[in-house]
Formats: C-alpha cells, sequence, structure tokens
C-alpha cells in the first residue's frame, strides 16, 4: 500500500475517534449549566474544526496519490 494512502487511512481513524470524543463532551454540555455548557460547546466546535481538517488532509492525500500513480514513468520512450 502506498505510504501516502496509509498516512490518509490514519488521519480518518483518529478523525472517527476524535468525533467520539467531541459527542461525549456534547453529552456532558447538555448536564452542565452555565458559562460552563457554553466552555464545552466550544471546545466541542473547536474539536469539530480539527476534524474537519483531519478530513480534508486525508483527501488531500488520496488525490495526490491517486495523481502520482496516473503520471507514466518518463523512462523509455
Amino acid at each position: 500500500m502506498n505510504r501516502l494512502v496509509r498516512i490518509a487511512l490514519t488521519l480518518f481513524i483518529a478523525a472517527s475517534v476524535l468525533i467520539l470524543l467531541v459527542l461525549k463532551r456534547l453529552e456532558r454540555a447538555k448536564e452542565m449549566i452555565g458559562s460552563q455548557a457554553d466552555s464545552e460547546v466550544q471546545m466541542a466546535y473547536f474539536g469539530m474544526g480539527i476534524v474537519a481538517l483531519m478530513m480534508i488532509g486525508g483527501i488531500v492525500l488520496l488525490i495526490t496519490a491517486w495523481v502520482r500513480s496516473r503520471k507514466k514513468p518518463a523512462g523509455n520512450e
């Protein structure tokens, strides 16, 4: 398997785990009152932003690997 694909898969797995952690934070935020709940929701948004960056990075790596595999070797012509 290509190195870029392995890195992309690792990013997708880490993003999936981070989504689960963010959902747990949101569940805890429902039980809180006042500024603590606002802080938890803000941290959840920050976590979702990180997840989005990881997903975009993984997609970029997959596209890069696909483009590199499509290039013809500049060897014998």
